[in-house]
């Protein structure tokens, strides 16, 4: 089945880490369809009191540079694309003015494409350097209307294979396992490990967790082969799935933004066990659920 993705480009060279992401993970290229997505920022505003000839112009002129920036930044980004492996008559691009913020601009297109998920690219910022600077990727992930599941990639290895699942027993997390089930039926080179961090506010037993998740991941056709599990007891969640992760050298980890749909999990993502491991992970790809 076809995988369509909504791959973010800007005119940082960076944002084609999700596209190198893409080519070192996928086999089977010819499932992926490709939508290079740019919305192109709007001047700033001049108030009517400010609105001379000149002014004018040059507002005119910035809006002109803008958009033809977009243009070389797409045109860059599928010659890259396709030269990663992609077949050039899957690879689209939308060049798209700025209708509100660049993030309510990706989540709006992201919903009316009906994606299988939304691909960033990521810069490599420190977290002080982050606190200052508008970043996207910070932004998409602390908004609410999510309509598909969003990758962020800071670093991609392609040496790193397979997919670790963490899962809580929350319906959350369930979709994001049916997710994952989807993305790898025609990947044979990925294995699933399923993770599933012991606590208090765990919705159900481990067992049953891992049972379920084994349960959807067959459903997308992941053969039973492919797929482990195991449960361990950690009083910091975020780190126990970043020691997996790093010990298992897995491409992606998959999580939800919701966790356990209760107490603490249900603040800001930011703040939360989702917000150290995205701090903090770096050649694993993220992928994010609500």
């Amino acid at each position: 089945m076809e995988k369509h993705l909504l791959l973010t480009v800007s005119e940082h060279r960076s944002s084609l880490y999700g596209a190198r992401f893409l080519a070192g993970f996928f086999e089977n290229k010819k499932v992926v369809r490709l939508t290079l997505f740019y919305t192109i920022p709007r001047p700033p505003a001049v108030w009517t009191g400010e609105k001379t000839r000149a002014k004018m112009a040059e507002q005119e002129d910035m809006a002109r540079k803008n958009e033809a920036k977009g243009k070389k930044a797409l045109k860059e980004a599928k010659k890259e694309v396709v030269g990663l492996g992609f077949s050039e008559d899957k690879v689209e691009i939308r060049l798209q003015a700025r209708q509100f913020s660049r993030v309510r601009d990706i989540l709006d297109e992201a919903e009316k494409g009906l994606y299988d998920a939304v691909v960033l690219g990521r810069r490599g910022l420190n977290w002080f350097e982050e606190a200052f600077d508008e970043s996207v990727t910070r932004e998409l992930l602390e908004t609410h209307k999510h309509p598909c599941p969003i990758w962020v990639c800071r670093r991609p290895d392609p040496e790193r294979k397979g997919v670790l699942l963490c899962l809580d027993g929350s319906e959350a997390s369930y979709r994001m396992a049916d997710h994952v089930g989807f993305i790898l039926s025609n990947e044979q080179r990925h294995p699933v490990k399923i993770l599933v961090v012991k606590n208090r506010n765990l919705k159900e037993s481990p067992d049953v967790i891992i049972a379920r998740g084994r349960e959807l991941l067959s459903k997308g056709k992941v053969p039973n082969v492919r797929i482990s599990g195991s449960a361990v007891s950690a009083s910091n969640v975020a780190k126990a799935i970043l020691k997996e992760a790093d010990s298992g050298h897995y491409a992606a980890v998959a999580l939800s933004r919701r966790g356990k749909e209760m107490g603490f999990m249900d603040k800001v993502f930011f703040g939360s066990v989702s917000n150290t491991v995205f701090k903090e992970i770096e050649e694993e790809a993220l992928w994010v659920s609500v």
